[in-house]
């Protein structure tokens, strides 16, 4: 008992499963090998024979002794010279063959002249067969023949016994049956022998010895014509009387039988749906049209009845263990069908003559019985996780939904263990929108290394790998080539091992070179059962970072230099006042000072333009434009440089140049740019500013002529800190920070700036910014961080 509660649910289920294969496997086989349930098999048996039914030959016909035969001739028995006439009439019409389906088993005592005159005419038709019948008396089993002076004159002798069913219907014969001396064939084989055709069990008329034992070797299916009345039946009257000619029968197989009522042998028998008895030599008829078209059914060996009912089990036992509830079930109703057009498709083209009883009967029970163990299997289960569900949210206040009175067992289970999940799946479906909305990329790693939940930003950066991201996707995949920044190890998280070797912290480089912040924790429950991986991108602190270490150097050098300046002055008009006057020194003091003042106030444009609040209003550009250019108009008169605004064709066709954004930081952006053109072009020179459009943007243009950049400056034109031209122009003032403002300012308006420059014919820049329809203006909010 203690190594079954070891066991785990699927060991057990797939223990219950050997068990109730064995079980069912050992039955179904029995039953194969005994031929049960033997009802079933005949049913089944019975639809084979009628599907399969083969169309009638044509050269088989019957003579019947009917009801009117003998109201014409008399009553019965007749007397065996009419026997004589009529087979004396069938035989002038040259058939192949002439069976008598009567027995003459006693001499003829009223009249005795009778016998060898049908002697003669069996003689004289030359291929007569004569029927065997077989008498029991007591222990004494033997064969009933027909008298010596007839046998003698027939061409075969052939038996004409069947084999009943247990429920009384005739389905197989014998192909021999007798003496084991030297046992009688079918009366249909006899047919055969009699018309010239060779067969392994024609042996004419002789008599055996007495043997030891009776035999019955051979057993064969009859195969049932299709049809109520599959061969032509002639009245014996009418073959007496001579209203059918000789020509009737040429070549034909003739059986001569009773079939008037209460005197014909009549037995039930498949063939006919409607109407199951069917007379004696009708079923000798039957029995040689498979004769002669080579049609044998035999019945399945019991191997090959238990090898295709196991075997159809197995298949129904596998697909339940493996399929769901419905697909199994889909699968036992196809084997069944499976089945039994198994077995019509044996007897229709192989003659063999299946059991599917067995399978049948295994397919109707396999699925309840497997139903009510998985289903037992499931309460069970339920009731385990609905105990465990309400302990593990008892601590979350969740409410348990109240069960009715009118729900069964199994309904109470599942209702709260349903309730209980309900509330997993909140917090499940919390964890993973929280998931999903942290910008950095991050996995949910199973114990196996797969990961098992993903957000958009790791979408993004396998996307950008590029890796698949659908499917199963191990960890390894996506994060192999990381190494760690510090030691340049490469980090590895292909096993359980390696992943609970990775530092809670670590700062790491991806395969393209990106630096990332690598954050690690594991599920404990109690052992690690899955790990939380995050990737915190490093690249702005990095540039931050770098930023800082410039401002440092500026302020430990740039910034310095003024106050020092200013400290080596007093230091100077103090030890040597005759050197400096009073009103010079201030002069000094206070260029020094303006020159600290802008390097601050150029740091605290740059951090407002970074990090304060937009208010973002309806901006007429041109306007503003011509604003900046009014404000820089005395600093441009002091360095001698013309600075005018031109008007184009959009002022010409009174445009509204508007567009949505904050207007002082637009402002001050645009009085920078001008500021700097002035500051860097020569005396004489000018200034330009325009207005254009493109398409979405509307372009503002500064356009210079003065020093110019090369390509090496172009590139750096926007970092912070970057001065050009101190060798070439020592005199222009600057700390490197206005540009840097411009492209922060346009940027957070959504826009983009362009330059064009060459060394010595000046410069041109170009700010982009989106236009505004009036709609898009009249609606836009008030303010933007």
């Amino acid at each position: 008992m203690s190594r079954l509660s070891s066991l785990t649910r699927t060991q057990l289920r797939w223990l219950e499963w050997l068990v109730l294969t064995s079980i069912l496997l050992a039955c179904v086989a029995w039953a194969s090998v005994q031929q049960q349930p033997r009802a079933l098999n005949a049913i089944m048996q019975d639809l084979a024979g009628w599907v399969s039914a083969p169309k009638a030959r044509s050269d088989i016909v019957i003579v019947a002794i009917d009801d009117a035969s003998l109201q014409s001739v008399g009553r019965w028995p007749w007397r065996r010279a009419v026997h004589a006439q009529l087979l004396n009439s069938i035989s002038a019409g040259q058939p192949a063959a002439i069976g008598i389906d009567v027995l003459f088993s006693e001499p003829d005592q009223v009249f005795p002249q009778d016998d060898p005159l049908l002697a003669r005419a069996i003689h004289n038709a030359g291929n007569v067969v004569l029927p065997i019948d077989w008498r029991m008396a007591g222990v004494d089993l033997g064969a009933e023949l027909p008298i010596a002076g007839l046998r003698e004159a027939a061409q075969e002798l052939g038996h004409v016994n069947v084999s009943v069913d247990d429920d009384g219907v005739i389905r197989r014969y014998y192909a021999a049956q007798g003496e084991n001396t030297g046992p009688w064939p079918h009366f249909s084989i006899a047919m055969l022998c009699a018309s010239g055709l060779s067969h392994p069990l024609c042996r004419g008329v002789a008599v055996p010895e007495p043997g030891e034992s009776w035999v019955q070797q051979q057993p064969e299916i009859f195969s049932f014509a299709q049809g109520a009345t599959p061969y032509p039946m002639y009245s014996a009257e009418a073959v007496l009387t001579g209203k059918l000619p000789p020509s009737t029968f040429r070549g034909k197989y003739v059986l001569l039988g009773a079939t008037a009522s209460g005197l014909g042998d009549y037995f039930a028998s498949p063939a006919r749906p409607s109407s199951r008895h069917i007379a004696g030599v009708e079923l000798i008829a039957h029995a040689l049209d498979a004769q002669l078209s080579g049609l044998h059914v035999v019945p399945a060996s019991n191997w090959t009845n238990a090898l295709v009912n196991v075997g159809t089990i197995l298949l129904a036992l596998v697909a339940i263990a493996l399929l769901g509830p419905m697909a199994g079930l889909v699968a036992q109703v196809v084997l069944a069908v499976g089945a039994v057009l198994l077995c019509f498709a044996l007897r229709a083209w192989g003659g063999v003559q299946l059991a599917p009883a067995a399978a049948l009967i295994g397919l109707l029970v396999i699925y309840p019985i497997w139903s009510w163990r998985r289903l037992s299997a499931a309460a069970a289960f339920l009731q385990q996780e609905m105990y465990s569900l309400r302990s593990a949210l008892d601590s979350t206040g969740a409410p348990l939904r109240n069960t009715v009175l009118v729900d069964d067992f199994l309904d109470r289970r599942i209702k709260a263990v349903e309730s209980a999940t309900s509330t997993l799946r909140q917090m499940h479906g919390f964890v993973r929108d929280t998931l999903r909305q942290i910008p950095s990329p991050t996995f949910v790693v199973d114990p196996h290394g797969l990961i098992s939940l993903h957000n958009e930003a790791a979408d993004r950066y396998m996307e950008s790998l590029p890796v698949a991201t659908q499917g199963l996707i191990a960890i390894q995949t996506v994060l192999q080539g990381l190494r760690a920044t510090a030691t340049g190890q490469m980090l590895q998280f292909a096993t359980p091992e390696q992943l609970q070797a990775l530092p809670a912290e670590c700062e790491v480089s991806d395969r393209l070179g990106r630096p990332w912040l690598l954050l690690a924790e594991a599920f404990r429950a109690p052992a690690p059962d899955g790990w939380l991986l995050m990737l915190v991108d490093m690249t702005e602190l990095h540039k931050a970072m770098e930023q800082r270490d410039q401002a440092l150097r500026f302020i430990s050098h740039d910034f310095r230099s003024p106050q020092a300046s200013i400290i080596t002055l007093l230091e100077m008009y103090q030890e040597f006042p005759g050197q400096m006057t009073e009103r010079e020194l201030h002069h000094k003091i206070g260029r020094l000072a303006h020159q600290s003042l802008e390097m601050a106030e150029s740091f605290v444009q740059l951090a407002s333009a970074q990090s304060q609040s937009m208010q973002l209003r309806p901006v007429f550009l041109d306007t503003l434009l011509q604003e900046a250019v009014d404000d820089c108009w005395a600093k441009a008169t002091e360095k001698r440089v013309q600075v005018r605004y031109v008007p184009g064709s959009l002022e010409e066709a009174e445009t509204e140049i508007t567009t949505l954004g904050d207007r002082s930081l637009l402002h001050r952006c645009l009085v920078n740019l001008i500021t700097n053109a002035i500051k860097y072009s020569p005396a004489e020179t000018s200034v330009e500013a325009r207005v254009s459009d493109e398409e979405t943007h509307w372009v503002l243009q500064i356009q210079d002529h003065g020093f110019g950049m090369n390509a090496e400056q172009l590139e750096r034109l926007f970092q912070p800190f970057q001065r050009f031209h101190q060798s070439s122009q020592p005199q222009i003032a600057g700390i490197g920070l206005g540009l840097t403002f411009v492209h922060t300012v346009v940027q957070r308006h959504q826009g983009f700036v362009t330059v064009t420059s060459e060394v010595g014919q000046g410069s041109c820049f170009s700010i982009h910014l989106l236009k505004e329809h009036a709609e898009a203006v009249s609606k836009a909010p008030a303010v933007i961080a």
